[in-house]
């Protein structure tokens, strides 16, 4: 079996790769073009972070899509939206995604942002800047409502850590199952209700045909005039014209924004201006820890791959 790996995965983990699938070899692109082998008879790929964070092999990532012989392709991102992948499982090849391997980070960046609204640290580090000694109102989260749409490993993070800060935690998802640390769970036909109640609406749900623009103008209507959305799923869950309009004129408090429809945010965007919005380039799952912690998982579904056992993560037709 001949595995396409980045030459980091190569060098780094290598070792433990080939313990996981005996007899296999790895293969990899080299700095001055091609590939250090045959990339024909590759059936397997290890779409790792740095194979798109180095930026030098990003020319190669069509190819690892349409290799000839794909069996199964392992993707460090949890969103899958993008067409390539819909087309690897259109084509009866196995895709496993990491979904859950950056929980930890994005959920640390949620509750970030909280602490940032309401302790106000952007007016502390303002009066800093202007060495201005000037004592400014704060609140807490304490008995705020965390309203989280899509409870899966991060939505479950966000609320673990909301309850460290002892805020009321209200899920909206499909499974009836009520996560741990969850207060309350609400069925997608109840989500105006989510909004209704939420100091704080935070989008942790997957893009799909049924989640596209699932944020709109009613559902912004519905949020609490002083209720901030914190979005760190996929741009296109919102209907972004609708949230400008909703931010402008003050339906809801404000907005924290990690995606967007259109990445790079474009320079005439009104959202980088707006007074009420945190903009962050779709950077809330980054961590020196996530290249160790997606590896594991592709060694774990790598030891079933070789045994024919199910794999963790599979993604299917019915989730796009």
């Amino acid at each position: 079996m001949i595995i396409a790996v980045s030459p980091q995965m190569a060098e780094r983990y290598g070792e433990r790769i080939r313990e996981a699938a005996p007899g296999c070899e790895l293969i990899w692109p080299l700095e001055g073009g091609g590939w250090s082998g045959d990339t024909d008879a590759a059936e397997v790929v290890y779409f790792s972070e740095d194979f798109w964070t180095s930026g030098s092999f990003r020319t190669l990532l069509p190819q690892l899509f349409t290799l000839p012989r794909l069996r199964w392709f392992h993707t460090f991102s949890a969103g899958v939206d993008h067409p390539a992948f819909r087309a690897v499982v259109e084509r009866g090849a196995l895709l496993t995604n990491a979904a859950g391997t950056t929980a930890e980070p994005i959920a640390q960046y949620v509750l970030a942002m909280l602490l940032r609204i309401v302790k106000r640290t952007d007016a502390w580090a303002g009066a800093q800047r202007e060495r201005r000694w000037q004592q400014i109102e704060t609140g807490e989260l304490t008995g705020k409502t965390a309203g989280i749409v899509g409870v899966g490993k991060i939505g479950g993070e966000v609320a673990r850590l909301a309850k460290a800060f002892r805020m009321q935690v209200i899920g909206c998802r499909r499974r009836p199952r009520k996560p741990r640390y969850v207060d309350e769970l609400l069925p997608p036909d109840q989500l105006h209700e989510l909004l209704e109640r939420s100091d704080f609406v935070v989008l942790a749900l997957p893009l799909s045909a049924a989640t596209e623009a699932l944020i709109g103008e009613a559902e912004l209507r519905a949020m609490r005039s002083d209720a901030w959305l914190v979005n760190v799923s996929r741009g296109r869950v919102v209907d972004e014209p609708a949230l400008e309009l909703a931010l402008t004129e003050g339906w809801i408090g404000g907005a924290c924004l990690d995606v967007f429809h259109e990445e790079p945010l474009p320079d005439g965007s009104a959202l980088w201006s707006l007074p009420n919005v945190i903009v962050t380039p779709h950077n809330s799952g980054w961590s020196p820890l996530n290249l160790e912690r997606g590896t594991e998982l592709f060694l774990d579904n790598l030891r079933r791959f070789v045994r024919g056992r199910p794999l963790r993560n599979r993604v299917r037709e019915s989730d796009f």
